[in-house]
């Protein structure tokens, strides 16, 4: 079975699904990926149509009676987890784009993967969301074997010329999760993702691309342990959104 890494943050606009798509497009030039779209914006989706793209793409937008999710039932969460499980047996890897919200979505998500890589960029509603997502990660630990899904905080977007990027680092190290390598502010990313591609692809040799293959090599060095099932949790997966 593959590994399950989901890319997530409760606030917009920290660059989640560029990361997720990168992280995607770097692991294809090795392994068989598999890129889940749970946003209901789709834009992974659209970027996958880029072409040359070695990336799978699977619509799975969880079933609902609200938005993007939130209301899904104990059911619609079931099959949601039964379908990326689905894709992780198919695939080296499943990369997961989820919705920048809180909802069963994201709870199912991360009673499911193994790793979460949380891009966060400078500021403060910055923090306060990604220290909701970080507790999200804690409840979602504690309902499985203790230890997963791990967590990759990731500075994002980061201009070291300000103070808020400069002190980005030490902020989120105060979270007590690991914190990746950093992925700075680069207009490159922007192009690349319109022309459907990762950005190794759309500029080789680039530093961004270094940023993005250093930090694939950081998820891949993690402890590699298999995750209990969202089952063992003894509380269906929807529930850790609406306790939180």
């Amino acid at each position: 079975m593959g590994k399950i890494v989901a890319v997530a943050n409760l606030k917009g606009g920290t660059g989640k699904t560029t990361v997720a798509v990168n992280v995607a497009g770097a692991l294809a030039r090795r392994h068989d990926v598999v890129l889940v779209d749970a946003d209901p914006q789709q834009a992974a989706t659209a970027w996958t149509r880029g072409a040359d793209n070695r990336v799978r793409a699977r619509r799975h937008v969880m079933e609902s009676g609200g938005e993007g999710g939130d209301g899904a039932s104990d059911a619609g969460c079931r099959r949601w987890i039964e379908a990326v499980r689905g894709a992780a047996h198919s695939a080296d890897y499943v990369v997961v784009d989820l919705p920048p919200r809180l909802s069963a979505v994201v709870a199912a998500a991360f009673a499911l993967a193994e790793v979460v890589i949380v891009p966060v960029t400078p500021g403060g509603a910055e923090m306060r969301a990604t220290r909701r997502t970080t507790a999200m990660i804690a409840r979602a630990r504690a309902a499985r074997d203790g230890s997963r899904p791990d967590c990759i905080l990731v500075p994002n977007r980061v201009d070291r010329r300000t103070a808020v990027g400069r002190a980005l680092d030490s902020h989120l190290r105060e979270l007590g999760e690991a914190v990746g390598p950093v992925l700075r502010q680069r207009a490159v990313h922007m192009s690349s993702f319109d022309a459907g591609a990762w950005v190794g692809a759309h500029a080789p040799d680039s530093e961004a691309m270094g940023e993005i293959e250093a930090l694939v090599k950081y998820l891949r060095n993690r402890p590699d342990q298999q995750p209990a099932p969202p089952e063992a949790s003894g509380a269906p997966a929807s529930e850790l959104s609406s306790s939180l």
